[in-house]
């Protein structure tokens, strides 16, 4: 059984993963790491789900990793850490690739690992009191599976900042930085923020939006002649599809 359960609710086209622990401030341990990636490829898998939500419950969105099962794992050996590694570099990988965007509704403390999971999930949405920090550097750890989310959203200064200090940020802080898309004054306004982006999200066909995601990480990870070179090569796939037929004809008889 996961450390910190999970409860998903699907709502029409989108579906809301929300990690349940809030007593302990909803902490990612190795198993809820799994669980989440099991669930976002689930996800990925139903048909009727447009868009992906993931929140935590009882204002928090995640005090990160779990301390208590780092002490009882630390003496492990080389071996058996790196294969209780994977479920990490799975979460952090599975959230940008998969076909579907995904936002991240934050209320309260997104520490450590809850951090990296807003840094990679392609929108995030926050309220004044939530705060951010990948701390793991005070306790001799070092934000090892964060920081390449960090360093997709961030300036290489920002995201050193956070990974050096372990600083704790307000939420205007992380807006500035560029980790959050808007910062709302109370949790009403952030559900009503995350709804309207869902919505806007969902109305865009399948099949588009994944050969959109694609091309995205394709130019993003070129640089800008090769970027180029990909659009190109990329265009004739938009171009032959049907979602643009149907898209033109929309756009006309409006």
């Amino acid at each position: 059984m996961a450390d910190t359960p999970l409860q998903i609710q699907v709502d029409d086209a989108v579906a809301t993963i929300s990690l349940c622990n809030p007593s302990k401030r909803n902490p990612i341990g190795t198993e809820t790491a799994r669980a989440l990636v099991d669930a976002l490829r689930q996800l990925e898998r139903h048909d009727s789900v447009r868009v992906i939500v993931v929140t935590g419950a009882g204002g928090s969105f995640s005090a990160g990793g779990d301390l208590d099962e780092f002490l009882r794992t630390i003496d492990s050996g080389a071996v058996a850490l790196w294969d209780t590694g994977q479920p990490w570099q799975d979460l952090y990988e599975v959230l940008p690739s998969l076909a579907k965007p995904v936002i991240a509704r934050v209320d309260g403390p997104a520490m450590a690992g809850g951090c990296g999971i807003v840094a990679s999930c392609d929108f995030a949405f926050a309220t004044e009191r939530s705060r951010f920090a990948t701390p793991e550097i005070g306790i001799g750890l070092f934000t090892l599976f964060v920081l390449p989310g960090l360093l997709r959203c961030l300036s290489r200064r920002d995201a050193l900042d956070l990974a050096l200090t372990g600083r704790t940020i307000e939420a205007q802080e992380a807006l500035r930085m560029g980790l959050l898309n808007a910062v709302l004054p109370d949790v009403a306004a952030l559900d009503q923020a995350v709804r309207e982006r869902a919505a806007m999200l969902a109305r865009i066909e399948p099949a588009t939006m994944r050969r959109a995601r694609h091309s995205f990480d394709k130019i993003e990870a070129s640089g800008f002649r090769e970027g180029l070179e990909l659009a190109r090569g990329l265009r004739p796939v938009f171009m032959a599809s049907e979602e643009l037929r149907r898209g033109i004809r929309r756009f006309k008889d409006d």
